[in-house]
Parts: C-alpha cells; sequence; structure tokens
C-alpha cells in the first residue's frame, strides 16, 4: 500500500531501463567523486544553472516592475517556470545524474522524477507566455481564443504524460515530444506578432517575432549538434562539451536578448 501514492503520481517510469551499465555511463561521462557521491558534468551543471539563474532574474525583472500590467505578470510567472523547470533538469540530466539514474543498480534508468517535473514545468512556462503575449499584442478576441488554446492543449500534455508514465511509453516523456507539442504555441505567437507588425510597425512586435525566430534556429543547433557526433569526437580527446551545453548557452542569450530588447516594451494593449 505504500507504494500506490508513488505508483499514481509517477507511473511506471522506474520500468523504463537507459540501456547501459554503471560503469558504461562512468566510460562515456566527464564527472567528479565527492565523498560517495558522483557528481555528473561539472561544466554542463554550471551551464544549465546559470541558465536557471538568469531566468529567474528575469522573472523577477518583470514581476517587481509588474505594475498591475497582466502582461508583465504573466511573463514573470512563465520565466519563473521556466526557471524552476531548468533547475529540476540540471539535477537529473547533468549534477545527479548518476546517482537518481546509476547508483546502486545493475543498469542505468532512462528518466526520473525530476525530469517529469521539467517537461510540465516547461509546458506551463511556455503556456503562460503564450497568454503573456496575448496581453501585451493581442486584442480581446485574440486573448480568449489563445487562453482556450492554452486550455486545451494543458489537458492534452497531461493526458499524454499521464500515458507516457502509466503504460509506459518512452516516446511520450521525452524531450523531443515535448518539443514537437510546444512548436504550435511559438507558431502562434510568431503569427500574431508578424500580423501585428505588418499593421501597426510596432518595436516589440519586430523585436518578439526575432526572438521566435531566434528560439527555432537555438532549437535546430540543439538537434544539429546532438546528431552531428561531435560531442563525442571532443570527448576522445578529451573535451566535454555536448548538445546540452550549446542549448543552455544560446537560451541564456536569448534569456538576455528578452531582458535587454523587449522586457522594456512589455505591456498591456488598450
Amino acid at each position: 500500500m505504500n507504494n500506490v501514492p508513488l505508483f499514481v503520481a509517477l507511473g511506471r517510469i522506474n520500468e523504463i531501463e537507459w540501456g547501459i551499465t554503471p560503469q558504461e555511463w562512468l566510460n562515456n561521462h566527464w564527472y567528479v567523486r565527492w565523498n560517495d557521491f558522483v557528481l555528473a558534468e561539472p561544466s554542463s551543471t554550471f551551464f544549465v544553472f546559470s541558465l536557471a539563474v538568469v531566468i529567474l532574474l528575469l522573472s523577477i525583472r518583470f514581476l517587481s516592475s509588474a505594475n498591475h500590467q497582466k502582461s508583465r505578470i504573466w511573463f514573470g510567472l512563465s520565466m519563473l517556470a521556466w526557471s524552476l523547470s531548468t533547475f529540476s533538469a540540471g539535477v537529473s540530466y547533468q549534477i545527479l545524474s548518476y546517482e537518481l539514474k546509476c547508483a546502486g543498480r545493475s543498469v542505468c534508468l532512462w528518466t526520473t522524477p525530476w525530469e517529469i517535473a521539467y517537461l510540465i514545468l516547461y509546458v506551463v512556462s511556455v503556456k503562460l507566455l503564450v497568454i503573456a503575449i496575448s496581453y501585451c499584442c493581442g486584442s480581446d478576441r485574440y486573448r480568449k481564443i489563445f487562453m482556450g488554446y492554452v486550455l486545451i492543449m494543458g489537458i492534452l500534455y497531461s493526458g499524454i504524460l499521464m500515458a507516457g508514465m502509466w503504460i509506459p511509453i518512452q516516446f511520450l516523456i521525452s524531450f523531443e515530444l515535448m518539443v514537437l507539442f510546444l512548436v504550435p504555441s511559438y507558431l502562434l505567437m510568431f503569427i500574431l506578432n508578424l500580423g501585428n507588425y505588418r499593421k501597426t510597425r510596432r518595436l516589440i512586435d519586430i523585436r518578439l517575432i526575432r526572438s521566435w525566430i531566434g528560439m527555432l534556429l537555438i532549437t535546430i543547433a540543439y538537434f544539429v549538434f546532438y546528431l552531428s557526433g561531435v560531442s563525442s569526437l571532443l570527448w576522445q580527446k578529451g573535451v566535454w562539451f555536448n548538445a546540452n551545453d550549446v542549448l543552455h548557452l544560446l537560451l541564456i542569450a536569448w534569456a538576455l536578448y528578452i531582458r535587454f530588447k523587449v522586457e522594456h516594451l512589455v505591456a498591456d494593449t488598450e
């Protein structure tokens, strides 16, 4: 009976194995030992937690200067959820990856509750961002459409995630599916800002358009680097730098662009 709440919350994710042994993991990762702990990927850990801090500061900036502007509040909450998701990712994908997935096991696990939390929080972050953009760039009509979209897609992703955890199906709780699931959100915001800019030439619209294109290019860069095998070649030469590092460094640049080029322009539409 003690296992029932855990099953309800996390399904059967512990049944999904990575297919590598703990020793194979150690052979293919940079790590340091601290007492009895294996701390994984020190440089990657620094990059991902740096990203989390940058986004958290951006969230604080929006929320502390909201002045009852709903667009700034939703933007700040979006960045807060993104920061928390990034922290969760850093715990499981980076610093405690070995301890959570491999330690004491004959075969390493493929995922952990920290990664499920990451998926949930990041999807929440993007959906909150859609709401924020509807307040700063959309009319009441568009706002209702965006709100309905967020609600429907939130319910849909919840169902997908639960199915992936309980059946279990690896792809349904993967980063790749999450990216595919979020494409319509970024496309929706891009279309809104593009339509606005063609009519009004507002500065915020063109800068947001650039940010959405930037996010697309960042995603492409991640998958190109991931599929290229360059990280393995670098590791053979003793250099640890992988696709996650590319993603996190580029996302830091994206967050800084939002901070210095977009943040001061965010305000509710009349």
